[in-house]
């Protein structure tokens, strides 16, 4: 789409804009910036006042039922009879408080397995990640989870499935954004099953999973998360630093396991469970199918699921093109050769149609991924403790356009224009990780690998309408077929010293190599205005090569038996990603002000980090508290500029904006997380938490700006301007970074059978969200309002085959919009989230 520069208009368009719409003005009065922590210990106090006025609890406490803790022979039996249950049902009996939220979570790599069945720990030593309950009275009945050596620390936290069933996400990004056991992370809520997480400030489309590698196929549309069930996941750690080698080159990591195969002692045996669950608002409806089986030396888990959902209603009343139809299946085969020895395939396939995404450029008309991944692992083989590889290939399909009714409903401009866009997209990735492992977890350890990440991409942007007097037709603004190939070996250690520290340590080295594979003939007339690719991007030296390191160190020293701090600090290099190197004017919503044209450059540098936590842990076995801090400062970051901006009818408002990735010099993030809970009572829980980042670009004026390109004019670095001088908007020497955050609390209590394994709870909870006013103002990025939003959850475990859930989402029907939701520059148009919406869900295993 072609680009109008005013350079009369400056930051007189920002200091026009309401901080907040005079909607909300009144209600969120009190979430401004001068009483955000005022307000915070007002609802924290209330919360307690409350818990005080109910001593009948304790009164009325009666022993609770603790099923299947028994010395009775007869146990046996029925820890048989529960062996049927499929893998998902049964609790993480065995992982207590040290490798979830608020305990002591060990700094040196720890097996995330699940241990042999022999009974539950007691109530004050089991707060689990799920928030809810230790489980749902039952036992785990398959083998242990055969990933070993993950890196739990500082800044981590580990999120299980069963959060999943009782908190109906749908979504591996949904399940982050709504356990409050991920403390320091956000969401991106583009659309009720496509969630784009973000761990301390991190930006669009910078956060790999971890695995099998996964990338989003383009980042504003699906996200690395999107296309994995959070049924299917066993579990999700995220590390917010880079204190952590085995993931390749990055800031942070999100690492998913997927759930394993079953095994069964006793001979072959089937079984299935049933899932379904609604949600009113939307009338979204998901059913699930699964069947598992095996024997002793192997197994086998496979099932089908099926989302469907219509466009949700705000608070206001008023509804949001959102609807979606979303198909999965799964297949997964185990095999255990000797005692020593395993293999797990895993197989997933994705088919969506009709995703409305509210706020982007465009909806998805169909996308389908394939991903298959094999794990083997090895036990005391001839030249090392436990070896482990993993090899994976995911490829992901899609199909877009901006046709859809919803979708111009929402944008008129692109009616004002004649505007018509479709875009198709083929993303694959594929690798292996290897390692070998000397000792053990629990002692002194060494670990070694090597590992391969190959990553395909094309996307192609067909456009046609009229600006003026430009007009142009099914016009190209591609992200040309390209490929990056990182090889990498890295080499981990950890030991105990004397009785009070624990270290971790890690280091490893990248070879990274970008390069484009379309045919040079297909890049000479790219964009609306049919320009050279080198033109467009201001380099005709399109190939790229980068050699990075990262190393971290972290420690853990026990105070005393309450006590402990943790210290961490890691330094860490990444490569710019294909988009931000070769998008050639590609339509992306990248900001929340929407409508933007977005240019890579193969010029950009990779980037670099320095990062420091520290913290301090509590927990006296019925009070479990932690509290932590970080700095860290980025050389190289890749952010915004800003080119130029786009006016149109029908009072010549700003209708596009266009950005170009460019690295600054240095930028600073700061910020902490708390979070503690407290057993008031064997029956009552209450929990809070609060995490808050900061992110400056401290060279925001740079050593140059870039000139757009245009006919006879290629895109060119001027030294002698501040960086977007052509926007014609005048930029400090210092701004906040774009895309940031802001600071978040929740708060609630859960009542719940007194009991380590709890079958029924009942968790009610506020998520409160302050203003955000530190806003990028030279990219336009606009501040937003403050909320609060209250949730009330529960489960009931009916029989040893049935569980039920059922809850309410903003149970106050506020109207309220997320600081990464769209609003348009004259917030006319909006994005808000789903008002009042009651689910239910039940599971059954036959």
């Amino acid at each position: 789409m072609q680009r109008r520069l005013n350079p009369s208009s400056d930051e007189r368009l920002l200091r026009d804009q309401p901080e907040y719409s005079l909607h909300n003005r009144r209600i969120w009065e009190p979430f401004r910036l001068g009483t955000t922590w005022r307000t915070l210990l007002s609802c924290w106090s209330l919360t307690l006042l409350l818990l005080a006025a109910t001593p009948f609890i304790s009164a009325t406490e009666t022993a609770g039922i603790s099923l299947w803790i028994s010395d009775d022979p007869s146990a046996d039996r029925i820890s048989d009879d529960l062996s049927r249950l499929p893998s998902w049902f049964v609790p993480e009996d065995g992982l207590s408080v040290d490798e979830a939220l608020f305990q002591e979570q060990p700094l040196r790599t720890v097996p995330r397995v699940a241990p042999a069945p022999t009974g539950l720990p007691s109530a004050a030593d089991e707060f689990t990640t799920d928030w809810f309950a230790s489980g749902w009275g039952v036992r785990r009945s398959v083998l242990p989870e055969e990933r070993w050596t993950q890196p739990v620390g500082i800044g981590s936290d580990l999120i299980r499935m069963q959060e999943a069933v009782v908190r109906s996400t749908t979504d591996t990004g949904s399940l982050l954004g709504e356990s409050p056991s991920a403390v320091g992370l956000g969401l991106q809520r583009r659309n009720p099953i496509v969630n784009d997480p973000r761990i301390r400030g991190s930006r669009i489309g910078r956060l790999p999973a971890s695995g099998s590698y996964w990338v989003p196929a383009r980042m504003d549309l699906d996200t690395m998360l999107s296309k994995i069930d959070s049924r299917l996941i066993g579990d999700v750690l995220t590390i917010h630093g880079p204190y952590a080698v085995r993931y390749g080159p990055g800031f942070s990591f999100v690492d998913f396991a997927l759930l394993p195969t079953p095994r069964f002692d006793d001979g072959f045996r089937v079984h299935g469970a049933t899932s379904f669950g609604y949600k009113a608002n939307g009338r979204q409806v998901y059913g699930r199918q699964t069947f598992t089986g095996g024997s002793d030396l192997w197994g086998f888990r496979a099932g089908y699921g099926h989302r469907t959902g219509n466009d949700y209603t705000m608070g206001n009343g008023q509804t949001i093109a959102s609807s979606y139809n979303s198909r999965d299946v799964d297949l997964a085969l185990g095999r255990d050769f000797a005692s020593d020895q395993r293999v797990e395939f895993h197989a997933l396939r994705l088919d969506q149609t009709g995703v409305e995404l509210p706020g982007q450029a465009f909806d998805i008309e169909w996308l389908v991924t394939d991903a298959y991944e094999v794990t083997y692992t090895a036990d005391c083989p001839t030249f090392a403790d436990r070896v482990a590889l993993d090899v994976w290939y995911n490829q992901t399909r899609l199909n877009g356009n901006a046709q859809r009714p919803g979708k111009r409903a929402q944008f008129p401009y692109y009616d004002i224009i004649g505007f018509e866009g479709f875009t198709d997209v083929n993303s694959m990735s594929t690798g292996f990780r290897w390692a070998a492992t000397w000792g053990c977890p629990e002692c002194e350890y060494l670990t070694l690998g090597l590992d391969l990440r190959y990553v395909k991409q094309e996307l192609n942007e067909i456009t046609s309408g009229q600006i003026g007097l430009n007009v142009w037709q099914d016009a190209n603004s591609p992200i040309p077929r390209s490929a990056s190939v990182n090889p990498g070996v890295f080499v981990e250690y950890g030991a105990p010293l004397g009785e009070r520290w624990t270290i971790g340590s890690g280091a490893r080295f990248d070879w990274a190599g970008q390069y484009l594979l379309a045919d040079p003939a297909e890049l000479q007339s790219l964009g609306t205005q049919s320009l050279p690719l080198g033109d467009i991007l201001g380099s005709d030296d399109f190939d790229r090569s980068f050699e990075m390191f990262s190393l971290y160190l972290t420690g853990q020293y026990h105070i005393n038996e309450c006590w402990s701090a943790v210290l961490a600090a890691g330094y860490a290099e990444r490569p710019p990603s294909l988009t931000e190197m070769y998008a050639a004017e590609t339509f992306m919503y990248v900001l929340q002000n929407g409508l933007n044209i977005v240019t890579g450059d193969p010029r950009l540098r990779h980037e670099r980090l320095l990062q420091a936590d520290l913290g301090l842990r509590y927990d006296d076995g019925m009070l479990r508290a932690r509290v932590g801090g970080f700095y860290g400062w980025a050389w190289n970051y890749i952010t915004f500029e800003n080119m130029g901006f786009t006016r149109g009818p029908p009072v010549g408002e700003i209708q596009q904006i266009e950005y170009k990735f460019v690295n600054t010099g240095l930028a600073t993030f700061v910020g902490g997380e708390l979070a503690a809970e407290w057993d008031w009572t064997p029956r009552l829980t209450p929990f809070a938490t609060l995490s808050y980042v900061a992110g400056t670009d401290r060279t925001r004026n740079g050593s140059f700006a870039t000139r757009p390109s245009s006919p006879g004019n290629p895109s060119i670095r001027d030294p002698n301007l501040d960086r977007g001088a052509y926007s014609g908007i005048v930029g400090d020497a210092r701004e906040p970074l774009p895309s940031i955050l802001p600071l978040e609390s929740r708060l609630g209590f859960r009542f719940h059978e007194a009991a380590s394994a709890p079958r029924w709870s009942i968790e009610l909870s506020a998520r409160l969200v302050d203003a955000q006013r530190r806003v990028a103002r030279s990219l336009l990025e606009l501040p937003s309002s403050g909320f609060a939003v209250g949730d009330v959850r529960g489960y009931w475990r009916v029989s040893e085959r049935l569980l039920a859930t059922a809850g309410i989402e903003n149970i106050t029907n506020a109207n309220y919009r997320e600081h990464l939701n769209f609003t348009s520059q004259d917030r006319l148009i909006q994005v808000f989230q789903p008002g009042l919406n009651a689910y239910v869900g039940a599971e059954l295993s036959h």
